[in-house]
């Protein structure tokens, strides 16, 4: 092993042809220093001779062949507590495992895996290679049967360990023996099959360099959080097990397609945040991690799964969003209404809060559109002051959301309005009182305040942390203007405690 680059906050390290579990036990014994602050967050590259691991998924690992065949084939097997199922390694294979502390670089584990396949998509992209994500398939694909990149990773205590691996030059036929990820029909690809270039691998590996340095490098765009924004990655039994029912399921989570920091204890008190509409959003807003593109149709389906997912989690209050559907006639209206009554019908007592997009062009038939499925809580977020919304809102108009939330409440008279604002993007104070007086003149009763915190290399930079007793003049400036219900501190979110009742 020798250091290829080292900086205050990254340690690069070439491990050269090594045993595989030679560096399993490397890794092990620098997440530990890791977790101790004894080394700064660590990548190592390494080529692996042949070798097929199989993960923690039991259900994914499809070996093809018996050990003792494996075995004459020269091919060891190895078991490791990583995310994914089977793969394999061997020469010309490039791999990567990167130990690091999430919390310091303010990333989920669902944006650390997107950070990850970021760096494999740029890296192909110098090599002449295209690739494209799977919706809940990490790693990086050709195209949809065709694989040349995998993702496995284990967090432990915020530390982040095992990585990527991207098929540069070697020898294909070991994915023979397996069923790669234990998806049928994938057939695995390498850089050289499909360029027919054979890259040197001491080459690649300085492009990877760079590709890590830019990318999980603190110096580069990560600011440290103050101690007051500093929270322990979600874990537990309940969050483990609400992770699975919502995978099973293949539904979405704001709480996780944002990295929200609360989702551990939403979860643990009966409230979730769906995520409705496909994960592709048709506008493209600065402050949000949400892919921007093409989305599919709705899925018929959604409602269903949702009404399963709400028993399966014995949940209390389910707060529904979406992204923005800008190419729906009805903006999604007629699918929010189609999954309360579906979840209302299998669960009879759960209550609903509904946080809608601004129905761009057809706010007056969604709004009529949702009568059928009343009674809810109905939210639109402002998200920022309008000076703002050029470069944090682009496509949105205040006075739009507004009038939104003014005929929601004209309509729905029973109905309370509530909407959610961030802050730390540039905004000044008097901006922030005129937003709430704003709110006030249409009737909004609940507003939630909360801490911007960048949630993807590509989103805007955080202007100001603002300190927690800010937080709290700005609740009593909410109360004292006739809010009935108001959170604020630097953690609060759209949902955040949702459920309560009252909160003054």
């Amino acid at each position: 092993m020798y250091l290829q680059e080292n900086n205050q906050s990254l340690q690069i390290c070439d491990c050269g042809l090594a045993e595989y579990q030679h560096l399993l036990k490397e890794q092990h014994q620098l997440r530990d220093k890791r977790r101790r602050g004894e080394i700064p967050n660590t990548v190592l590259l390494v080529e692996h001779p042949a070798v097929i691991t199989l993960g923690a998924r039991k259900t994914t690992n499809k070996l093809l062949a018996d050990r003792n065949v494996l075995a004459q084939n020269n091919i060891n097997v190895a078991e490791v507590r990583r995310g994914g199922g089977v793969t394999a390694h061997n020469p010309g294979q490039l791999v990567f495992y990167p130990i690091l502390n999430l919390r310091d670089l303010r990333l989920g584990v669902s944006e650390y895996i997107r950070e990850l396949e970021e760096i494999g998509k740029e890296l192909l992209e110098q090599l002449g290679v295209r690739t494209q994500r799977k919706k809940g398939l990490p790693g990086l694909w050709v195209s949809d049967k065709k694989k040349i990149a995998s993702i496995g990773v284990r967090v432990s205590k915020s530390i982040a360990y095992h990585g990527m691996a991207i098929n540069i030059r070697n020898n294909l036929g070991i994915f023979d023996f397996i069923v790669p990820c234990g998806l049928d029909e994938v057939e695995i690809t390498s850089v050289q099959k499909e360029t027919g270039r054979q890259y040197s691998m001491d080459q690649v590996k300085k492009q990877l360099t760079q590709l890590l340095t830019k990318h999980l490098s603190n110096s580069n765009g990560h600011r440290k959080l103050p101690p007051w924004l500093r929270r322990p990655l979600p874990a537990g039994k309940t969050y483990n097990r609400t992770d699975s029912i919502l995978k099973s399921l293949g539904l979405d989570t704001i709480c996780n397609s944002a990295n929200c920091p609360n989702r551990g204890q939403c979860w643990e008190r009966g409230t979730a945040t769906v995520l409705i509409l496909g994960g592709v959003c048709t506008r493209n807003c600065k402050f949000c991690s949400v892919p921007k593109g093409k989305p599919h149709p709705p899925d018929t389906t959604e409602p269903k799964r949702l009404a399963e997912m709400a028993k399966q989690m014995q949940l209390k209050y389910l707060v529904i969003t979406s992204v923005d559907r800008d190419d729906l006639p009805d903006g999604g209206a007629g699918h929010f209404r189609s999954c309360i009554n579906r979840v209302r019908g299998e669960c009879p007592h759960m209550k609903f809060e509904i946080l809608t997009p601004d129905f761009r062009g057809c706010q007056t038939q969604a709004i009529k559109i949702l009568t059928d499925a009343l009674p809810f809580v109905f939210a639109h977020n402002l998200e920022t002051v309008p000076s703002l919304y050029p470069i944090a809102r682009m496509g949105a108009n205040y006075t739009d959301s507004l009038n939104l939330l003014k005929s929601a409440k004209q309509t729905y008279r029973n109905t309370q309005t509530k909407s959610s604002i961030m802050l730390g993007l540039g905004e000044t104070d008097n901006e922030v009182m005129q937003l709430l007086k704003d709110l006030r003149s249409v009737g909004c009763d609940r507003i939630t305040i909360g801490q911007y915190l960048k949630p993807s290399k590509n989103s805007l930079e955080v202007v100001e942390y603002i300190r927690p007793e800010k937080f709290d003049f700005w609740k009593q400036k909410a109360i004292s203007l006739g809010f009935s219900w108001v959170m604020s501190s630097p953690f609060t979110r759209s949902s955040y405690f949702a459920e309560q009742l009252n909160t003054l």
